[in-house]
């Protein structure tokens, strides 16, 4: 999983919001998956440690868990929320303290929103900040833990957006989802911007065109053709 480096002002801003939102258990979420909220997650967290935070990472994602070496996941114990061994069973792992989903025992004690807000809470008392990657908001799966169980708990959801990957009623509905979960405190983090060329972008405007000018259409899609480095990804 890539990391965003360290000096960027976005990763400054994102700490700056849970230190305004006095957040100190922060959902990270994506829409549909692949938009950046694990490495978001991550990110924050390395941040957070290089500021002498004490931070633990809660995967929640089966569909898109971090990658742990096999060796590591093994050595871990097996884990619930609905008792001490979410406290026992924490993973260091690149200089994060990490409870990973491969090891949580039964799904069922995250279900429950009152035993994961009480796990949440005993946590607090040893980390400063404890970060849910969780799994997508609009993504079906059974193995998921429901949205309405981090809404006691989490005290800032993080929405992650990617430009040219979510579009406007994803959005919509993604956020109408978390509130109709309990969440309260949603705030949107653009993670990346994922556009077509420029090239393809410029044809398809002119396709638009073709009926009104067709000439000139005809024209400018040789043009924009000959130029190959506008057909190129960045």
């Amino acid at each position: 999983m890539k990391l965003i480096p360290e000096q960027y002002h976005e990763l400054e801003t994102i700490c700056n919001t849970l230190v305004d939102s006095d957040a100190r258990c922060v959902t990270f979420i994506s829409l549909y998956g692949g938009e950046g909220s694990s490495t978001a997650c991550s990110s924050v967290a390395q941040r957070l440690v290089s500021q002498h935070k004490s931070v633990l990472v809660i995967d929640l994602n089966p569909i898109s868990s971090f990658r742990l070496d096999k060796q590591l996941s093994s050595l871990t114990k097996l884990w619930r929320f609905d008792d001490i061994s979410c406290q026992l069973s924490v993973l260091p792992y690149q200089g994060i303290d990490i409870l990973s989903i491969h090891n949580l025992e039964s799904i069922d004690s995250a279900k429950n929103k009152h035993v994961l807000n009480e796990a949440v809470i005993r946590l607090k008392q040893e980390y400063d900040y404890v970060l849910l990657d969780m799994s997508p908001a609009l993504k079906l799966n059974r193995n998921n833990i429901p949205l309405h169980s981090l809404s006691l708990c989490s005290e800032l959801t993080l929405v992650t957006v990617g430009l040219g990957v979510n579009d406007e009623e994803s959005l919509c509905n993604g956020v109408a989802e978390l509130k109709q979960a309990g969440h309260s405190n949603i705030k949107l983090l653009v993670s990346q911007y994922s556009f077509a060329p420029l090239g393809e972008r410029m044809l398809l405007l002119l396709q638009r065109y073709r009926p009104q000018w067709p000439r000139v259409c005809k024209f400018l899609t040789n043009k924009i053709n000959r130029q190959k480095w506008l057909f190129k990804h960045y």
